[in-house]
């Protein structure tokens, strides 16, 4: 005989809700904290945006200046325009003005010059003393001048540089204006090409850098002249029995 179950007489207990985990409630150092850093982002924003805003419009005309600069750097730095005039002809013709007054002048020209003259003068702005010397010359039937103005020691302080500038004129034209200078802390100072203000391409161009290629060919030739010297008269002396 089953009986029936008895049914559990006691009352069912209400189940109890979960309360929510309530955040730590910040502190008022935390408070301010929190704001300063809001209004630090706020204000830099502004910043940049008020630069910004104070910024001129591009200037298109300004733009194609600095390319043009750029451009003619590139092509008398790559193409060895800089180096002959920049160096190689100012190096040369340093001594022209008092040399051409010797009788063997021509001797120590070192490429296809003629109806050569040079002098020097000098200028006088405020307290400086600026060294003028003017080449005139004819290179295969085309005159050319070459000026170089030596400014002297830089008057910056500690600065063991000279500065001075080269202009070559083609016929009237000037087609070609550097800035050059010579660190004197060197071993062997010598001129060297710093910036381009002023240039014009022409035919005048490969008749530089020959300039340049017979002045070096002929002391290059001078050079191995005097090791052969030396050594013939080295081998005089020696003998190997």
């Amino acid at each position: 005989m089953f009986w029936k179950k008895k049914q559990d007489q006691r009352a069912a207990e209400p189940a109890m809700a979960a309360e929510p985990i309530r955040p730590a409630s910040k502190s008022k150092q935390e408070d301010l904290e929190e704001a300063a850093k809001k209004l630090a982002a706020s204000l830099r924003s502004y910043a940049d945006a008020s630069y910004v805003a104070q910024q001129p419009a591009p200037d298109e005309e300004l733009k194609a200046a600095h390319h043009k600069v750029q451009i003619a750097r590139k092509i008398v730095t790559e193409g060895r325009i800089a180096y002959a005039l920049g160096r190689c002809l100012p190096e040369h013709m340093a001594h022209w003005h008092a040399w051409s007054q010797r009788d063997d002048f021509m001797k120590w020209v070192q490429f296809d010059a003629s109806n050569i003259t040079s002098s020097r003068a000098t200028e006088e702005i405020g307290v400086r003393r600026i060294e003028v010397t003017t080449n005139d010359f004819t290179f295969r039937d085309r005159p050319y001048r070459l000026v170089f103005r030596d400014s002297g020691l830089s008057s910056a302080p500690g600065d063991n540089t000279y500065r001075g500038e080269v202009h070559l004129f083609s016929g009237e034209v000037c087609v070609a204006k550097f800035s050059v200078s010579k660190d004197l802390m060197d071993e062997y100072a010598q001129w060297e090409f710093v910036d381009v203000s002023g240039f014009c391409v022409g035919t005048w161009m490969q008749e530089v850098l020959d300039m340049a290629a017979q002045i070096e060919g002929s002391q290059e030739r001078s050079m191995n002249q005097f090791v052969d010297d030396r050594a013939r008269e080295a081998a005089s002396d020696i003998d190997l029995g």
